[in-house]
């Protein structure tokens, strides 16, 4: 789960385009998974999670599976579908979900053997 949030966080930053989407004070939420739970928080300008037993002030919280979390986390799939076919439980408004699912969209590895197509 770290590995995946570290790649997550190297995305974050290395990626421009997503900064105008972010907020200026931080989003935080939590990853709650079998045993688990991992606090994110992210703004303009940072990016930290911590593995933790507690969690006070979230915006968020997601209930999942671990392979569903790191599929997410990879971006192998959108936190939309699992939300449609259950395999989430998510508790936060709407535009929170948004600002995730875009994030996590955004972040993950892109296939470098496709080229952009012109027409």
């Amino acid at each position: 789960m770290e590995s995946c949030l570290t790649k997550l966080k190297y995305h974050f930053f290395a990626r421009n385009h997503i900064q105008a989407l972010l907020p200026n004070e931080p989003l935080t939420f939590c990853i709650c998974i079998e045993k688990e739970t991992w606090v994110v928080w992210f703004s303009k300008n940072e990016f930290s999670f911590e593995k933790t037993n507690q969690v006070d002030e979230i915006d968020t919280k997601m209930i999942m599976g671990k392979p569903i979390a790191m599929d997410l986390l990879s971006g192998n799939i959108r936190l939309s579908q699992l939300r449609k076919y259950n395999h989430v439980v998510y508790e936060g408004s709407f535009r929170h979900f948004l600002l995730l699912e875009s994030v996590f969209w955004l972040c993950r590895d892109y296939d470098e053997q496709v080229e952009a197509v012109s027409f």
